[in-house]
Formats: structure tokens, C-alpha cells, sequence
């Protein structure tokens, strides 16, 4: 029969209704739209009907699925043929709570498993099923699920999936936890206020005891220095630091206590901590803790302060809104507080200048009160404490086992360090974790209160959810992994499939990436504000495919990609977050071009129309593959590669006396503007600059450099000259050649940590240590510059224009042309052009021309100087437009030359 045109209308308007709730895959499921009509699948789209069919149930719900036909009809779509009145009830009863995670698992894992095993899969709940399966269509899950549960036994299928899914859980939970703890701090860092405000607490003391020393009169210059601290005030300064410290723990653990418990709760169950914390402080100390000190931070330097005011507060009776206030404004600053306590420590422990004997005899003191209430957040019989920080003969659990029947407050004294490690603990607990973890690098701190993820190698599978999980561990069967046998959790089921050297032999290599690829790597898509990154190894797509849960990391990809038949890209938003990938395929002959043969959004979805189009479009202006620029190569045999050594066991003993007289005298050559420089980065005073830099980690230091760059503490130039100061490579250059033949570790001092367990234990030395700190934080730095030259950031054409050095350009443009970042770009010289204009002409190739001498600065910048010559081949030598102001090219070269040195 014909429909109306009111008919028409409508059931046009229930499909874009039912497209607008569900996507374009609901359409599939055969949906009702009244008059007769109902919706259809589109010929080439993804997935299958259960796909279609889930999409549709979420917007129809449970009263509106009688519009999919019969019940039957869609059930079977859903669990396949073999489905059950009992798995149907089952269904029903998730869609009407809206358990949507477990019906879109239970429909992907009908493949694997029989209707009883369906019904415990449909009974599983999840407080937001949203993080248990995000996105991503059932049908590629069933896929996936096929790949790695087929092999395994029918029964253990059940269990694997079920311990999946509680994992995922207990990891959300964790990070609900660690969010919740973390919003009861300050969103301002006020360390470095701290410290400063620390120090002159500090310092007005020791004046203090130096006038007084004088009998009140003002001491000259000549007195200071020949004056000496008595014992005194290294005694009061270790007391001031263990009472801080139980302040701290106080803070953090009451932090913690309403974040889990609410306010009045949490606030209840650590009244009686922050109690003892405070009871043995002095009035005095107390009142010149709270002196105010104009121009400098409100914030008293002392966290007792802070526990006094609290404890104050609850025993005056304060009203509840006011005490509310109080209390959460002093909580927040509790980890800051806990971070300044603990450089203290670093510091006054390990300091040259505290006497013997006052460490001796402080570290006998006792803490039986605290102990009472603040328990033990590690087994104090098996506490080796920290060697050689600890004080002491024997350890603390050797003294208890020899005291059976003493208690253990009692034979814990403060030269065990145990009072530190609560402090570091609880730190932990407010990041989230069970406890700190030992930091096996160079010393102080000693414990890690946030420590990473353990390093379980590439492509192990996430448990950010389910869908994640599962992806991960079919990339890892098709890799060649083998289910083990027997596995009855998750975690050893997917352990075992790692296990494999298959599984390594596959991330090893580099690609083959073609010239006119390569040069695409930092550009933007045209049409779109998405940057791309060009894959240019195994790695790069095993980090991709653990985000994006698709398969860019499977043979099908690799093989191609190694043998330079595509060319594999990232496509990233302006928030640095991947957003796609594009598999891109040369056209037939390859000088034509490329075309776009694949691309997809996370879980393997189809990226929207607009999105398609454009980087389809972007694909076909790619120009095809020139030839390569090739050398003239004198025909001789290459040399024979020297014989590597076999590793020396006494690497320290040996060589340690030699690279440390070494280091210090290039430590001693350093100038102390680079030191000075390296602070204002980082934030903090000099003494603490390298140690900061150090534990942020290298992702940290380019905000760190933009924002010192920004604010006008330090000029483009100055970094670039103190992140050239390097005195752990020059000691290295320095040292014996026999030595460095017979170490063929030491170059890894000149590498991103962690280094192995020898190169550790031999930068712990003094003598090395600062030499050792000052070149990581030069080579982060350098790193942080090429990250920002990529952005075009606007200091960079202020420094070129005020004048630069030769070095300088040559490296910034170099590591340009390698990464061709996507801003506007001028050439200087043309395609496969070698000679630089300017004055003086240079030439590219010259290999002791200042070109060539870039190339390993460039590489500290972020180039990979292999597609230097492949990108003057494509486009020539380019340089941003911003850094040209008049004058052009040769005005800016004429600058660089003339300042060569």
C-alpha cells in the first residue's frame, strides 16, 4: 500500500530521532518508524545485527523493544541461535536496571561461551558501566574475544572474563580513591614559597645563636666565619625536623581520612593523631613559627603550626561551618608541607656539617607516645632501615628479635628513620597507593611516594576497561602469543601470553618509512586542526594500538610498514591527545602520489564523514616518491667493527676514583650562571634546582621552560647556552681510554635513567653526582627547546632577532627540517639543493661545515637526522617565517656567523 506524506514525514522524523540517540548503526536493527516504514541497514556499513540491535535498545529501552519485532528475532541477534528463555529474563532484567556494559559484554562473549556461563556474564554490575566498556561496537569485541579465548578450555573462558572485569573494577576504584584524596590539596604548588619561608625561619635562628654568642653585639664578618654552630642548634634543627614530620603525617592522614570518610567522620577518627603530633611542642617554637615575615608567604615554614591551630580549633569548641573552613585550608597545603619536610631530610641528614656526636646522640630518642596512635604502616620486624642514614649497629628487626619481650615502641628509636618512611607512606596513601616504594637510584629521598605503573613492557594489556583489555591481549595472540595452560586469572592468563620471545622479536627494528611520509611528521591535516605523527618503529604502534584498542600493532601492519609499502600516522588534536589512525598506501606508480586506504577512531570506529573526507583529501596532495639523493661513496671496505668487551664486575672500584676526580673538576668549571639558570626553570633555589628537575621527569620540563620564558625570568639564548653545559660527558671524555674500552656501560651516563645497577651505585658519589645531574637536566632542557622551536614559540624569534650563534641556527634548523612541524615554513634553498645561501655560502654536506657539526644537537632537539636528507630532497632547506624579520635569510645567517663561538 502507498503511505501518506503525514506518514512519510513522520517516520522520516522517528529515523533521525532514533539516528540522533543511537548512530547510524541503529538504523540497522529494523526499528518500527510507524506507517509501515521501518529502518534498514546501509550496504558496506560495520559490524553485524547484535551491533545494530544494542544501538537501538538503548534508545528504545525495555518498553520500547517490541518495535524491533519479535522477541526472539532480536534476542537470537543478540546471543546468537543457541540462546535461552533463562538468558533472554537475564537480558531483560540489564536492560531495565540499565546494565548496558554487561549486555554488550554478554552479546560479545556469546561466541565464547554457553547460555549458563551468558547468565553470570548479564548479572555483572558495575557502579558506571561507562568505564567498564566506553566505546567500540560488540561485534569487533566478539572478534577479539574469539581471537583469545577460542584456544583456551569452554569452562576457564567464564572465569577469565569474570576476573577481567573485576580487575577493571578494583583498578577504577583506585583511581576514584586517588582522585577524591588528591581534591582535598591546594591547586596552587606552594613549595617553593615553603622552602623560601623555611630557610629564613631557619637562618633567623642561627643569627640569633651567633648574636647571642657575642653577648648581644653585632658580630662582623670576620666573627661569622670563625664562628661555629654549637651543638645546640644541630640538636634543635634534627628535633624540629622529627616534629614536622609527625605534623605532616598528621595533615596527610587526616586528608585522607575525610576524603573517605566525609568531614565530621574523618575529622573524628584523626582527632587523637593530630593531638599527639603537637604534644611536646614548645611555646616558643610555636610563636616564632607563627611570626609573620613581610614580602614574604603567609604560610608559617613549620607544618606544627598548622596541626596547633586545628587542635586548638577542636578544643575551644569552634562552630561547625567555621571549623569546617579552618580545617579543609589547612589540609590543603598538607603535601606541600610533607615535600618541604622531606628535602629537609634529605638534606640535614646527609649535611658534612652536623657533628657526629649530635647525630648519635638524637638518634636514640624515642617516640612511644606516637607509636601509641599512629600504629605502624610497615612491619617493624622487618625493618633493615636505610643504610647508612639509619643509625645504629644492628637494624631495627635484629634488635627486636634479640627484645622479644619488649615492646616494640620501646626499642624503635628515631635513628631508624621509621618516623620518615610514615611520612613518605602517607604520602603515598594521599596519591592513591598502599605504600611508598623504594627507589633504588642515587640516594635521598629513598622512597618514591608516586611511583609509576610497574614497567611491564610493551603491549601489555590496560585495564582502563574491559574493551581495552581484551584488545590488548588479541594484539598479543597476534604476535605470535600463546595462551598458557592452566591460567586462572587474568593477569597470568595475559602474563603468560607476553611470555613468548615472539612477542619481542616483533618490536624490534625500525621502519622503512618512504621520503614524502616522513616529511608529514609535525604538519597539520589540511582542513583540520590535527597534527600528525608518523610511525616510525614497532613501539610507536604498540602505544598506539594499548590507547586505541585497535590492531596497528598486528603483522598485516608491520610487515608493510617495515618493508615501506604504507605509511602509518597518528593524528593527534590540539590537546595533544590521539585521536585516529591512517594507514597510507602510494598509488601505482608510486610517483603519483598516495591515497588514504584505512582509517579509524578509538575501538576501531568509523571517524565521522568530516573527518574522513578531509584527511582523504589531505592524503591525495602528498606528493609521490622522488628519488633519493644519493653520495658518492669511496669504494672501500668498511672497517671491522672493534670486539665488544665483556663487562667488568668492578666497574665502581676500578674506574669510579678516576671519573670522579674527573667530574669534579669539570663540576668545578661550571659556571655559576648555569646553576643559576637551571633554578629559575625549575622554580627553586640553586641548591635544589637539579634534584627537582630530576624527579619531575623530562615530560615536565617544557611547561617549565615556556613558563620561565613567558614571565621574562631567562632569555631563549641563556638555555640554550646552559643546556650546552655538560660535565659528566666532558669528565667522560676525559677519562683513560683503556677505562672507557674496558666499561662499555659509562655511556649510558649520558642517557635518560634508569641506569643499571652499577652506573647507580656510581653516581652516588658526591664527586659525581652533581656532574651527573647537571647533564640530565641540560639534555631535558635542550629537548624541552626543540619541543618549543616545533610550537614556533615567539621567544625564539625574539632571541634570532637580538642575535644567536652559528651552532644555535644550525641546530634549531636542522631539527625544523627533520620534523617538519606544522607552522608556516620559508624555504631557503630549493629541492635537493645543498649550497646555503648567505654570507658565507655553506654547504650542507660539507662535513666539517657547521651544518654536519649540528647534527648531534639536533638529535638533543628531538630530530632523527636520517630524515634530514630525505626531507631537503622533498621540499629543501626551510626555516619558520617567524624567525625572518628583515632582512630575510640573509640578514639572520649574517647574524649567526658573526657570533660563531
Amino acid at each position: 500500500m502507498e503511505a501518506g506524506a503525514d506518514e512519510v514525514r513522520s517516520a522520516v522524523a522517528e529515523l533521525r530521532r532514533l539516528v540522533g540517540d543511537g548512530g547510524v548503526v541503529a538504523a540497522g536493527a529494523g526499528v518500527e518508524l510507524g506507517g509501515g516504514f521501518r529502518s534498514a541497514r546501509l550496504d558496506g556499513a560495520r559490524g553485524d545485527q547484535r551491533d545494530a540491535v544494542l544501538a537501538a535498545l538503548r534508545v528504545l529501552g525495555l518498553e520500547g523493544a517490541g518495535r524491533l519485532g519479535e522477541r526472539g528475532g532480536f534476542l537470537v541477534a543478540l546471543f546468537g541461535p543457541s540462546v535461552t528463555r533463562r538468558v533472554g529474563a537475564a537480558a531483560a532484567r540489564a536492560i531495565g536496571e540499565g546494565r548496558w556494559a554487561a549486555l554488550h559484554l554478554a552479546s560479545a562473549a556469546s561466541d565464547v561461551l554457553g547460555p549458563e556461563q551468558l547468565e553470570r556474564v548479564l548479572a555483572l554490575e558495575a557502579p558506571d558501566g561507562g568505564v567498564m566498556i566506553p566505546g567500540g561496537q560488540p561485534s569487533a569485541l566478539a572478534t577479539r574475544l574469539r581471537q583469545v579465548l577460542e584456544p583456551v578450555a569452554r569452562p576457564r573462558r567464564l572465569e577469565l572474563i569474570l576476573d577481567l572485569w573485576e580487575r577493571v573494577l578494583e583498578h577504577h576504584a583506585g583511581l576514584a580513591v586517588r582522585e577524591r584524596r588528591l581534591a582535598t590539596q591546594g591547586r596552587r604548588d606552594r613549595f617553593c614559597d615553603i622552602v623560601a619561608r623555611r630557610r629564613h625561619h631557619e637562618d633567623e635562628a642561627l643569627v640569633r645563636r651567633l648574636r647571642a654568642a657575642y653577648g648581644g653585639e653585632e658580630p662582623t664578618l670576620a666573627d661569622a666565619a670563625r664562628w661555629t654552630p654549637p651543638y645546640g642548634h644541630w640538636y634543635g634543627l634534627l628535633q624540629d625536623l622529627v616534629e614536622d614530620a609527625l605534623a605532616a603525617t598528621a595533615l596527610l592522614r587526616t586528608a585522607a581520612a575525610v576524603a573517605d570518610h566525609g568531614f565530621e567522620d574523618g575529622l573524628t577518627r584523626s582527632t587523637e593523631l593530630l593531638r599527639v603530633a603537637v604534644r611536646d611542642l614548645s611555646a616558643v617554637g610555636l610563636q616564632e613559627a607563627k611570626r609573620r615575615v613581610p614580602g614574604m608567604t603567609g604560610l608559617p615554614p613549620r607544618p606544627v603550626v598548622y596541626v596547633h591551630d586545628i587542635v586548638r580549633a577542636l578544643e575551644s569548641g569552634t562552630p561547625k561551618a567555621k571549623l569546617a573552613g579552618l580545617v579543609r585550608q589547612r589540609l590543603a597545603i598538607a603535601r606541600d608541607y610533607a615535600l618541604v619536610v622531606i628535602r629537609t631530610a634529605e638534606h640535614l641528614l646527609d649535611a658534612p656539617q652536623v657533628p657526629e656526636g649530635v647525630l648519635r646522640d638524637w638518634a636514640v630518642y624515642r617516640l612511644p607516645y606516637w607509636r601509641k596512635e599512629a600504629g605502624y604502616t610497615r612491619p617493624p620486624e622487618e625493618w633493615g632501615g636505610i643504610p647508612p642514614w639509619s643509625n645504629g649497629a644492628e637494624p631495627l628487626a635484629q634488635r627486636i628479635a634479640d627484645l622479644p619481650r619488649t615492646p616494640v615502641a620501646e626499642v624503635e628509636n628515631v635513628g631508624d628513620l621509621l618516623w620518615y618512611v610514615d611520612l613518605v607512606d602517607a604520602l603515598a596513601r594521599l596519591y592513591g597507593h598502599d605504600l611508598a616504594r623504594p627507589m633504588p637510584g642515587t640516594g635521598a629521598p629513598w622512597f618514591d611516594h608516586d611511583p609509576p605503573p610497574p614497567d611491564t613492557g610493551p603491549l601489555t594489556p590496560k585495564l582502563d576497561s574491559v574493551t581495552l583489555a581484551v584488545s590488548g591481549a588479541a594484539q598479543l595472540v597476534a604476535l605470535g602469543g600463546v595462551p598458557p595452560k592452566g591460567a586462572k586469572t587474568w593477569t597470568s592468563f595475559t602474563e603468560g601470553l607476553q611470555a613468548g620471545t615472539a612477542i619481542a622479536a616483533a618490536l624490534t627494528g625500525g621502519f622503512a618509512v618512504p621520503a614524502p611520509i616522513a616529511a608529514l611528521d609535525g604538519t597539520l591535516v589540511e582542513g583540520t586542526r590535527l597534527r600528525v605523527r608518523v610511525a616510525r618503529d614497532a613501539r610507536t604502534l604498540a602505544e598506539w594500538s594499548e590507547y586505541m584498542g585497535n590492531c596497528i600493532a598486528g603483522p598485516y601492519y608491520l610487515d608493510d610498514a617495515r618493508a615501506g609499502r604504507c605509511g602509518l600516522a597518528g593524528l593527534y588534536d590540539e590537546g595533544g591527545f590521539l585521536i585516529a589512525n591512517a594507514d597510507l598506501r602510494p598509488l601505482r606508480p608510486a610517483t603519483r602520489g598516495w591515497r588514504l586506504d584505512e582509517i579509524a577512531v578509538r575501538f576501531n570506529e568509523t571517524p565521522a564523514p568530516e573527518l574522513d573526507a578531509a584527511v582523504r583529501a589531505w592524503a591525495a596532495t602528498i606528493p609521490g616518491v622522488a628519488p633519493a639523493v644519493t653520495e658518492v661513496v669511496a669504494d672501500e671496505p668498511p672497517p671491522d667493527a672493534p670486539a665488544r668487551p665483556r663487562p667488568r664486575p668492578r666497574l665502581v672500584e676500578d674506574a669510579g676514583p678516576a671519573i670522579g676526580a674527573l667530574a669534579r673538576q669539570a663540576w668545578d668549571a661550571v659556571a655559576p650562571e648555569v646553576v643559576e639558570t637551571f633554578a629559575v626553570v625549575a622554580g627553586t633555589p640553586q641548591d635544589a634546582a637539579l634534584t627537582h628537575l630530576r624527579r619531575l621527569g623530562p615530560e615536565a620540563v617544557p611547561g617549565l621552560c615556556r613558563d620561565a620564558l613567558e614571565s621574562g625570568a631567562v632569555g631563549f639564548q641563556r638555555l640554550w647556552t646552559a643546556s650546552g653545559t655538560r660535565p659528566m660527558r666532558d669528565a667522560l671524555d676525559a677519562l683513560d681510554p683503556e677505562l672507557r674500552e674496558r666499561f662499555d656501560q659509562l655511556p649510558l651516563l649520558l642517557t635518560e635513567p634508569p641506569l643499571p645497577k652499577t652506573l647507580r651505585k656510581l653516581v652516588k658519589a658526591p664527586a659525581i653526582a652533581d656532574a651527573f645531574g647537571l647533564d640530565l637536566a641540560a639534555r631535558r632542557v635542550r629537548a624541552a627547546l626543540g619541543r618549543l622551536a616545533r610550537e614556533d614559540h615567539p621567544a625564539i624569534a625574539r632571541a634570532l632577532a637580538r642575535g644567536t650563534t652559528e651552532p644555535m641556527l644550525c641546530a634549531l634548523t636542522v631539527m625544523i627540517n627533520c620534523r617538519a612541524p606544522g607552522i608556516p615554513l620559508m624555504p631557503v634553498a630549493g629541492r635537493r639543493i645543498v649550497t646555503v645561501p648567505g654570507y658565507p655560502v655553506t654547504s650542507l654536506k660539507d662535513e666539517n661545515g657547521p651544518w654536519q657539526r649540528a647534527f648531534p644537537d639536533a638529535r638533543e632537539l628531538g630530530a632523527d637526522t636520517e630524515a634530514f636528507w630525505p626531507a631537503i630532497a622533498a621540499a629543501g632547506l626551510r626555516v619558520p617565517v617567524s624567525w625572518l624579520s628583515a632582512g630575510g635569510w640573509p640578514a639572520l645567517w649574517s647574524r649567526a656567523h658573526s657570533r660563531r663561538s
